[in-house]
């Protein structure tokens, strides 16, 4: 019986932070780099999350934050989506293990370390997960938030989103930190560079 090739994992990006850290922007940059797959988590949200996150309240509050309850099944989903995706990659013998193309990236909020855990539960053998932190200061976030429009998830729920934010540490979690101070197109190349520098992607 031939023995199975034993193939290099596929490594899934997970670009993180609160709202208005520009994680669909940003991750979008970086697929034009690398030409890989990018799997939006808030098109996964169940209607009932999006319905509550966009509702109108009132003058001074608009949508209501989600609790842990309304997150389970939703962070399961995204998991299940880019395992599903990854393993797809790994198993096709006709993607080279060496292409930038073998890698999938993610946006998803993924505030906190139990958000982080779920969707890290995965078969290391086949997939490897690294969260993209995109990290900036309440009032930059702030700024970018209040120039926002036809989105459902409203400036007010950057408040909300910073209270539950707990810092990935980069000691214990698989994490590239990255500034979102400069333009989007440095930060997307300071991104794909530290992952090229943990061999985690192979592009010129």
């Amino acid at each position: 019986m031939a023995q199975e090739q034993v193939r290099s994992p596929v490594p899934v990006f997970i670009f993180m932070g609160t709202c208005g850290c520009g994680k669909t922007t940003i991750a979008a940059a970086c697929k034009k780099i690398v030409n890989c797959e990018l799997i939006e988590g808030d098109e996964l949200h169940p209607q009932a999350n999006v319905d509550k996150m966009s509702k109108d309240i009132g003058r001074s509050f608009a949508g209501i934050p989600l609790q842990d309850e309304d997150r389970w099944s939703w962070l399961a989903s995204i998991r299940d989506t880019f395992v599903q995706k990854a393993s797809h990659l790994y198993e096709d013998p006709k993607v080279d293990e060496n292409s930038p193309h073998r890698a999938v990236f993610v946006t998803c909020s993924a505030l906190r370390k139990a958000y982080r855990d779920i969707l890290s539960a995965v078969n290391s053998a086949k997939v490897t997960v690294t969260f993209v932190y995109l990290k900036g200061s309440p009032e930059l976030l702030q700024s970018r938030m209040a120039g926002r429009s036809n989105h459902f998830m409203h400036e007010n729920m950057l408040k909300s989103q910073l209270a539950t934010l707990e810092e990935p540490d980069e000691s214990t979690e698989n994490v590239i930190v990255a500034r979102i101070d400069p333009p989007t197109d440095v930060i997307a190349k300071n991104i794909v560079n530290a992952a090229k520098e943990r061999k985690l992607i192979y592009i010129d």
